[in-house]
């Protein structure tokens, strides 16, 4: 990873502000006044593109009304068995997870900051916030990142489909570790020349 200035500006209170890029793996990431910009990678298989998520949001919409059309059609009839309850229940649960899907609140991602990486690295739970001041060290293994905390341990499984994306995840992870001074293990020592 190399660090390039591009452009430096002098402001009217006579602060310096360098703009430089950092070059890692073909991302090029813009910074000013020495803070990285919060650089967020995608954790799931596919790519979420606008049309994807539109057609979610869709079907969940329309999923949605027939469960209850269902509800509304099958009440007090001789057509209101278990199984049929179940069969509405399921289209129900169906539509409320591609609307989630499809706006974006189930989406897995980690984001890497100047002093906080912040981690979605399941579907169904919150996303959890990893200061500096409460990370004590980071263990890198060959396909998952652990990060230790006073309080708990958190463990990032990459996954082999996309090796590109895990060698940027895991080496923007460095990058922060060595930015403030987290104990890292599981890494190569480079040799100084």
């Amino acid at each position: 990873m190399t660090l390039k200035i591009v452009k430096t500006t002098i402001t009217k209170n006579g602060r310096y502000n360098l703009i430089f890029l950092f070059l890692a793996r073909n991302q090029y990431l813009a910074s000013n006044d020495f803070y990285m910009t919060e650089i967020r990678y995608n954790l799931e298989l596919h790519e979420n593109s606008m049309a994807g998520r539109v057609f979610r949001i869709a079907l969940g919409i329309i999923c949605l009304a027939g469960g209850i059309w269902f509800m509304v059609s099958i009440g007090g009839t001789t057509a209101s068995t278990g199984t049929a309850w179940i069969a509405t229940a399921f289209l129900l649960v169906f539509s409320l997870w591609m609307i989630a899907s499809g706006t974006g609140y189930l989406e897995r991602f980690i984001t890497v900051g100047d002093t906080k990486i912040v981690l979605k690295h399941s579907s169904y739970m919150p996303a959890v916030t990893i200061t500096t001041s409460s990370l004590s060290c980071v263990t890198f293994k060959a396909l998952s990142i652990e990060f230790h905390t006073a309080g708990k341990n958190v463990t990032l499984r990459l996954g082999n489909y996309y090796q590109e994306r895990s060698v940027a995840i895991m080496e923007a992870v460095e990058a922060f570790c060595s930015r403030n001074s987290v104990e890292t293990k599981g890494l190569e020592k480079k040799p100084e020349a």
